[in-house]
């Protein structure tokens, strides 16, 4: 019967180490598994996952309609369907219709202010709000992330569920609040915030849109829920101007 020699401990260590500066592939293979995408790859691959550049350069204008439900036990009422209409037009003007129990609430902005009027007021704000319904109405929204939350910056990698995810957060801002989510494996973006999904994706015009526009909130949830979608729509731009405030 053969006896065999148990190697020692140092020389199992240096024939290992051999190997793979031998095998520069097994250790590249290592390596890349551990290694994160730039922000530049993670943007580039949600840009092609909601249609590409072509596609999404085509769309100068956007018209959505829907309704907004909200289920919070500290509104009276609690319960309420908001329905909603909003109208949105490149580089960044948006308004958002809300028809509420109190009246029409309107969300604008003209692409230098951003403003909101109800039934008792009219604020202003200088400059576009990091307004996370704003971007989303955007027709071109996949390329101008930047310009609602700017100074992105890649926070590293989570796992919501049973989903991968790339976190990217704005310079400045709270990421609960507002960092971004995006799929390893799709590239979509998932969420705006900790708080806010970005849910039913669907093709329109040639990109994706979700349709679903998830918001849980403390003591409750508000969903916006899109019925309709539309692009390319003449819109005039007196329509993003803020009122004047009698």
């Amino acid at each position: 019967m053969k006896s065999f020699k148990v190697l020692p401990l140092s020389l199992i260590v240096t024939l290992l180490l051999t190997f793979s500066i031998t095998n520069p592939a097994v250790s590249q293979e290592a390596e890349s598994s551990n290694t994160l995408p730039s922000l530049d790859q993670i943007l580039e691959k949600y840009i092609q996952a909601v249609g590409g550049r072509r596609a999404i350069e085509k769309l100068t204008s956007r018209f959505c309609q829907g309704k907004l439900i909200h289920d919070l036990h500290w509104r009276t009422p609690p319960n309420e369907v908001v329905p909603f209409e909003a109208y949105a037009k490149i580089p960044n003007k948006s308004i958002m219709l809300e028809k509420t129990l109190q009246g029409i609430e309107r969300h604008g902005c003209d692409g230098v202010i951003s403003w909101e009027q109800n039934s008792e007021s009219i604020k202003k704000q200088d400059g576009i709000k990091p307004s996370k319904i704003a971007w989303l109405l955007n027709p071109q929204n996949a390329l101008h992330l930047q310009d609602y939350f700017p100074n992105l910056q890649l926070q590293g990698e989570e796992r919501i569920g049973n989903r991968i995810v790339y976190v990217v957060k704005p310079a400045d801002l709270n990421i609960a609040h507002y960092g971004l989510y995006f799929d390893a494996e799709t590239g979509l973006l998932l969420r705006i915030g900790y708080y806010n999904e970005l849910q039913d994706y669907r093709e329109v015009d040639g990109v994706m849109f979700p349709f679903r526009f998830a918001m849980s909130r403390k003591g409750g949830s508000s969903n916006y829920i899109f019925e309709e979608v539309k692009h390319n729509l003449q819109v005039d731009d007196a329509m993003f101007s803020m009122p004047e405030d009698n």
